[in-house]
């Protein structure tokens, strides 16, 4: 598996996992996180398998994950958890937040598996489905 920054040459094959392991369309968003050089796509064979957006700027100025989506095909296969490793290789504070809905007990799994505990919710983004904050604190050198 290689993770590497996501370019326009890419935007097919996220797409692709976008449509196959999310419920929302979110083209417009990963069209300018692209542009600005803030997704990182995971390949296998050259294939776009996952990706994964960091945001900026951070929310309340900390490292935020925005978007995390593996194709259903790979999951299980260490894909998120390398995603999840490498934006906080370039998440440039100590405090690294992710979010799901409550619904996404998949996601919940995820990122508890990958050191991040609870940390709050925000109700009324999404209706009768509330997101979960997620928060690790990351070592710095």
């Amino acid at each position: 598996m290689k993770i590497k920054q996501a370019t326009a040459k890419d935007l097919d094959g996220i797409l692709e996992v976008m449509k196959a392991g999310s419920t929302v369309d979110h083209t417009v968003f990963i069209k300018e996180t692209l542009k600005a050089g803030q997704c990182q796509a995971a390949l296998i064979d050259d294939k776009v398998v996952g990706f994964a957006i960091l945001g900026t700027p951070y929310l309340f100025h900390q490292g935020f994950m925005e978007l995390l989506i593996v194709h259903p095909q790979y999951w299980r296969r260490g894909v998120a958890t390398a995603l999840i490793k490498r934006l906080e290789e370039l998440c440039k504070t100590p405090k690294f937040f992710t979010s799901t809905n409550q619904s996404n007990i998949r996601a919940q799994k995820t990122y508890e598996a990958n050191g991040f505990v609870r940390s709050g919710y925000i109700e009324n983004l999404d209706e009768d489905d509330p997101e979960i904050i997620y928060f690790k604190l990351l070592a710095r050198r």
